[in-house]
Order: C-alpha cells, then structure tokens, then sequence
C-alpha cells in the first residue's frame, strides 16, 4: 500500500495527512541536500506515520475547520472506534499502528524520536536521522511550514496549560533551547539555510510522497 492507501484503511483526517506529508517533504529536502549519509526511506516513512493515533487528544469541538466535508459526528465516531481499538494514549496507538503495517524496527526508533519533550535526547545523541525527523515535525505548524521559532512561540502559548507555570516555563525553554541547537546540527552538513525551507518549496515534494511506500524489513 502507498501512503494515501494506509491513511484511508485508518480513516486519518485529511488534515492530519497534510501536517505528516509536510513533515515528510520537510526531511526529503533536508536528506536532498545534506552531505552525510542518511536512511531516507526510513526517516519519510516514520514521518509520514508519526501522528496516525492523534485523533485520540483531538477536541473535535475546537477544529470546526479540520472537520469537512465528513463533519463532526463522522469523526466523532472514527475517534471512538481508535479508543475502543487502541485505547486512549495516541501515541501508544500510533506505535501499535505501525507495527500492523509492519514497518522495521529502524522506523519505530525513528517515530519514537519525534516530539519535544525528546529534543535534549536527540541534541546528545550521534544519530542524524533523530535530529532531521524532529526538527523536521518542528518546523510543520497546522497551516504550513514555518520557522522554527515561529513553531516554538505557537507550542509555548499551547504548552502554558500545563504543569505549574515555573515548572513548565524552565523545561520549555530548555527544551527549545536544544531544538535550537539541533537546528545548527543539521544545518552544518546542508547546503540549504533553515529560511530555504518554505510550504512553497515541499510542495513538489507532497506530491511524490502521496504515492510513497513505506520503509519495512
């Protein structure tokens, strides 16, 4: 099955489909043009699946317009059957997904490295591929690409409800601190600047993915 194939079989909101092809397009033009050796196909793969269960934390209430043409009740009832099948932990979910497509294990480390409480994880570590699939998510805001400290002001209005705000406003600045400096990782080994990295630039790209097939053993 091709990627567009999969998110019709697990019923995905068409604008998830678009955040993870965004993600997706966003490490095949860092991979185009970077000078060290990377795993492509694996690197699309875990981004094109990294959000599969997130319709689970989904307040459907609060994205009227994430919700045509089906409608609210549709994905209200779509929402329902993922918790009665996967439980309520999206992430978890997303996990047991990819391994029912029977995506290798390199893919699973890789989606398992995409989200910003691993950013201090993926700085320290000596895996590219970690750094690219991250920063990559980080770069994708609901509407498009962005910059990534466009994406980090957006992520820390979002991430001001939770935990007691001292708590929350250390870690969040660490954490985008190192982010930060995953930006600078990457960018010493590519030919491109961050700012190349525009929604009119992977367009191209989101077009070859929606026939991708994914990485597996």
């Amino acid at each position: 099955m091709n990627i567009i194939q999969i998110y019709q079989k697990y019923q995905i909101m068409p604008s998830l489909q678009l955040h993870m092809l965004r993600v997706a397009a966003v490490v095949k033009i860092i991979s185009d043009n970077i000078n060290q050796p990377t795993d492509t196909s694996s690197m699309i793969t875990a981004c094109l699946l990294h959000d599969m269960g997130n319709i689970l934390k989904f307040d459907l209430q609060l994205f009227p317009e994430f919700l045509a043409p089906q409608g609210q009740a549709y994905w209200q009832m779509v929402k329902d059957e993922f918790l009665q099948k996967y439980g309520s932990d999206e992430h978890q979910a997303t996990i047991t997904i990819a391994h029912e497509l029977g995506v290798n294990q390199r893919v699973i480390e890789l989606i398992e490295a995409v989200g910003f409480t691993h950013a201090k994880d993926n700085f320290l570590s000596e895996d590219l591929a970690k750094k690219i699939v991250i920063y990559a998510d980080m770069r994708v805001h609901p509407k498009g690409v962005v910059s990534l400290e466009a994406r980090l002001q957006d992520g820390h209005r979002r991430f001001q409800l939770q935990k007691s705000k001292e708590e929350r406003e250390d870690y969040f600045q660490e954490m985008a601190g190192y982010l930060k400096k995953i930006e600078q990782q990457i960018f010493e080994h590519c030919r491109l600047k961050p700012e190349d990295i525009t929604d009119k630039k992977i367009l191209v790209f989101i077009d070859e993915l929606r026939s991708f097939n994914k990485a597996r053993d």
